[in-house]
């Protein structure tokens, strides 16, 4: 009697050792290293979200927006809303500014009022001199245009740039002390309208 020997072979199946193990073994491990180089992408994501250097970013684009804000309102004025324009000045400020701008209140409203003069202002530039996160302090420059109209008479633009000693409160910067920097000039008529970049 003649014994027919069958094996995974003759049958036309890959014995355990041949190429399907062996891609399928290739496949298991590049889908380890997909795995793995995913959860690494995801660590580093995690910690530059939430790395010093993002807080540090992120603090200093407040500290700027909030000069500039700050900057905007402390140069504004109405005479015709004056007690307004005065409660928003001090929403701006904090500290020596802010007991500066309550004790001379009564002066400043007669002055403006006297005045019949309204004030507008832009800011050209602007930039963060140093910041303190911890702290809660920071420095800010800024320039910055003032359009002043009496009610009779012409108009004159004042070209001024300031320091602003920066605190923070709360969720917001406001502005601690503010120091002019060099001499204003003034020249008449409206101070020129911004400029698109070509």
């Amino acid at each position: 009697m003649t014994t027919i020997a069958t094996t995974h072979t003759a049958l036309g199946r890959p014995s355990p050792g041949g190429p399907l193990r062996t891609a399928i073994v290739a496949v298991a491990v590049v889908a380890a290293l997909a795995f793995a180089a995913t959860g690494w992408f995801a660590v580093s994501w995690y910690r530059a979200a939430h790395g010093k250097s993002l807080s540090l970013g992120m603090d200093r684009d407040n500290v700027l927006r909030d000069a500039q804000r700050s900057t905007l309102t402390l140069n504004t004025l109405d005479y015709r809303r004056v007690q307004d324009g005065l409660n928003l000045w001090e929403q701006s400020a904090a500290g020596s500014l802010l007991s500066q701008l309550r004790a001379n209140r009564d002066t400043y409203v007669r002055a403006i009022t006297d005045s019949t003069a309204v004030t507008t202002a832009r800011v050209l530039d602007a930039a963060v001199a140093s910041l303190n996160p911890r702290a809660g302090t920071a420095q800010a420059l800024v320039g910055v245009d003032v359009t002043s109209q009496a009610e009779q008479g012409d108009p004159s633009c004042a070209h001024r740039r300031v320091r602003l000693d920066m605190v923070r409160v709360g969720d917001t910067w406001k502005v601690g002390t503010l120091t002019p920097i060099g001499d204003d000039y003034s020249e008449p008529g409206p101070c020129p309208p911004a400029t698109s970049p070509k």
